[in-house]
């Protein structure tokens, strides 16, 4: 009979099981709370919370909201949704939806000088806020594409001396980049990954990070935003990144190494998860968060149900690594077309 069964399951559509599956995890938990214990309580008020963002991913915006961002305003205070254009958002609507919205006006690509420019205004974001509300002592940036835990962020902050220089992430590599002309190596911590860092460094890094140099000293360097990020805190300031892979997870961790690999105790200790077009869509982002809270309610059966058809959809579909481009993010589908009118003009014989 349950071979039977599961040939019929086989047979839905993975969200049709989902559906299911979903529908049978919250028959004893309809009303799931938002949990916040365990760590000190101002660790909320003295923690900057910055997301990245862009117009052309406003669709992610809402998988956000439905997840690890509180939908109250009120529980918004010392969240920022930073992007480069409000205008041109097709409804204010969503925006709406955050109480507090940066506008950058940086350009609006996704190459180096443009994602440094946006790095730059987070940090002077920082700095301003800093001026009225002086106990502020971290300050953690994460990108659109991110599920944050922010319990587990706040219970480890609050354990952390932030009067002392810290720079805390997840390496995306594994190996130390090499300066050109000095004899010396540093990391950094991807960006794709979240990173936090304690107002001591941010005091140390502030001459180094305004919105006038940072952009033109990545290009001078020819590194990406996190990785400048990681020579001026490693290389000039002298301070290690302390890189917590079991913790902050990144869209860069290969299919074999994903969240299937993870076991269910590795999910509920974790800050940060990245997603990606290769593996899950963003959609399903507010599943991972209703797990999250499922473990957190100690709805062990429920949450173990749940569990076990993500890992088994992510094992069955390798596929979702061939030939996809981001759904959510308009600028990823021009991306893919221009590369498409490239190679038929690359391979049209004259």
């Amino acid at each position: 009979m349950c071979r039977r069964r599961n040939r019929v399951l086989l047979r839905c559509t993975p969200i049709t099981i989902l559906l299911t599956i979903i529908t049978f995890s919250f028959i004893v938990t309809s009303l799931i709370t938002r949990h916040r214990s365990n760590f000190t309580p101002n660790i909320v008020d003295q923690t900057i919370i910055l997301v990245r963002t862009s117009y052309h991913c406003q669709s992610r915006l809402i998988y956000l909201l439905q997840s690890w961002i509180p939908s109250s305003l009120s529980e918004q205070s010392n969240i920022y949704l930073l992007t480069d254009s409000v205008p041109k958002y097709s409804g204010q609507t969503i925006l709406n939806s955050f109480k507090n919205v940066i506008e950058t006006n940086c350009p609006e690509t996704h190459n180096r000088f443009d994602l440094c420019c946006k790095t730059a205004h987070e940090f002077e974001l920082f700095y301003n806020l800093s001026q009225t509300k002086p106990t502020l002592e971290w300050m953690c940036r994460f990108d659109d594409d991110q599920y944050v835990n922010l319990n587990n962020l706040y219970k480890f902050l609050s354990k952390i001396d932030s009067s002392e220089p810290h720079y805390i992430g997840r390496t995306s590599i594994d190996y130390r980049l090499r300066t050109a002309k000095e004899n010396r190596t540093y990391t950094f911590a991807t960006y794709g990954a979240g990173v936090c860092f304690s107002v001591a460094l941010l005091e140390k890094l502030r001459p180094h990070v305004n919105k006038t140099i940072l952009p033109h000293n990545c290009i001078k360097r020819g590194i990406s935003d996190d990785a400048y990020i990681g020579y001026l805190t490693e290389f000039i300031l002298n301070i290690s990144l302390i890189s917590l892979r079991e913790l902050f997870h990144s869209h860069l961790e290969k299919l074999d190494k994903s969240y299937h690999s993870f076991s269910i105790i590795n999910l509920k200790n974790s800050i940060t998860l990245g997603f990606s077009w290769d593996r899950y869509k963003l959609s399903w982002l507010p599943i991972i968060h209703q797990l999250v809270q499922l473990m957190n309610k100690q709805e062990t059966y429920a949450a173990n149900i749940l569990w076990i058809f993500l890992q088994n959809y992510e094992k069955e579909h390798p596929e979702d690594l061939n030939n996809k481009h981001d759904e959510s993010c308009t600028s990823y589908i021009k991306k893919l077309q221009q590369s498409n009118n490239f190679n038929i003009k690359s391979n049209k014989t004259i």
